[in-house]
């Protein structure tokens, strides 16, 4: 059986965290900078 220590599964778990974060933020504040008229003429 393989066993992992709590610190290492610890550490996995905040990465995975911080890059959703960073992965839904990022992109969120580059559109709410946008001008919304010009969002929807580019459709």
């Amino acid at each position: 059986m393989v066993q992992f220590a709590l610190s290492s599964i610890a550490v996995i778990i905040g990465v995975v965290m911080l890059m959703a974060f960073l992965a839904g933020t990022l992109p969120t504040r580059a559109t709410a900078r946008q001008n919304p008229v010009a969002a929807l003429r580019y459709e």
